[in-house]
């Protein structure tokens, strides 16, 4: 009976930690690869930022803020820069805006749904190389496709130097830039719509609700954070645009689609490469600031309420 008792009240020994390796295993390989081509050429065109070098006589002699200071005191990377941000805002609202109407439209439809899903995704999926051309020869001023049909049907007033004229060449290359993104913004929202209950738009139905007040009451919260992915997106690739912007007019006329990729580009083909990697360094932080910032807003709004 003792014995019995003694092991009885004895004291369980606490859960042990174990380590189970195997899941970290399986994302070794995917983790790897991203240090090595992703990470890494970030951390290293950083480090390589406060450092004299070019491409055909690499020095390690230490150029402190040199780099960081030319940069942004030169009016080239500030227009740039500008240009960027101008891209940004137009993306965060006019593609957007499309993918959600456009998802929400398919949505709604019961027939022919995977026939216009697939013909307006169509878009995304050409490369950049590809799309920019095909508006090249859209643009063209005196072949092109969209000053001809202008001139069909009487409107040849409007016809213009679309990537000639300085006030019109970067708003010309957003619309390229629109046409092949807008699929993607569709996709995901599409995605999130599915995943609503029906429930909720049987019962908006029956209470009286109209469509513009299921999309303004239902839809759109319910997407918060679809919503959220979709405009970090959206940061990501148009502080980040580069070939479309540069074969349709290489940043010109006179820089005024001048964007920060195309003037990290010129700066490595004259051997600039200090100025190159400081200016690359600073979109990536601003891209780091706006993301984090915007989610972190993202966050708080949904505590709040």
């Amino acid at each position: 009976m003792a014995q019995t008792l003694s092991a009885a009240g004895k004291p369980r020994a606490g859960p042990r930690f174990r380590l189970d390796l195997m899941p970290y295993l399986f994302i070794l390989p995917a983790v790897l690869i991203y240090v090595v081509f992703n990470l890494g050429p970030v951390l290293a065109s950083f480090f390589f930022s406060f450092f004299k070098w070019d491409l055909l006589a690499p020095t390690t002699e230490f150029a402190g803020l040199d780099h960081y200071t030319f940069i942004l005191n030169d009016n080239r990377f500030l227009n740039a820069l500008g240009h960027n941000f101008i891209f940004l805002g137009l993306a965060v609202v006019i593609p957007v805006s499309m993918g959600l109407f456009l998802a929400v439209f398919i949505y709604e439809i019961r027939r022919g749904r995977v026939v216009f899903r697939a013909a307006l995704f169509l878009p995304a999926i050409f490369s950049g190389v590809v799309i920019a051309y095909v508006w090249k020869w859209i643009y063209h001023s005196f072949a092109g496709v969209l000053n001809a049909v202008l001139e069909a049907i009487g409107l040849g007033a409007f016809t213009q130097l679309w990537l000639g004229d300085h006030n019109l060449a970067l708003y010309s290359t957003f619309v390229a830039y629109t046409w092949a993104s807008f699929g993607y913004s569709m996709v995901i929202f599409l995605a999130g719509l599915q995943d609503i209950s029906t429930d909720i738009f049987d019962a908006a139905r029956v209470d009286g609700a109209n469509f513009w007040q299921k999309i303004f009451y239902i839809t759109i919260p319910c997407l918060y954070d679809v919503f959220t992915f979709v405009i970090t997106l959206r940061i990501f690739t148009a502080m980040g645009i580069f070939g479309v912007v540069y074969i349709l007019t290489g940043g010109g006329p006179f820089y005024s689609s001048d964007v920060i990729d195309i003037y990290v580009f010129r700066m490595i083909g004259n051997f600039e490469m200090g100025w190159a990697t400081a200016a690359a360094s600073v979109n990536a932080v601003i891209v780091v600031i706006l993301t984090t910032g915007f989610i972190k807003f993202r966050e708080w709004r949904s505590w709040s309420s």
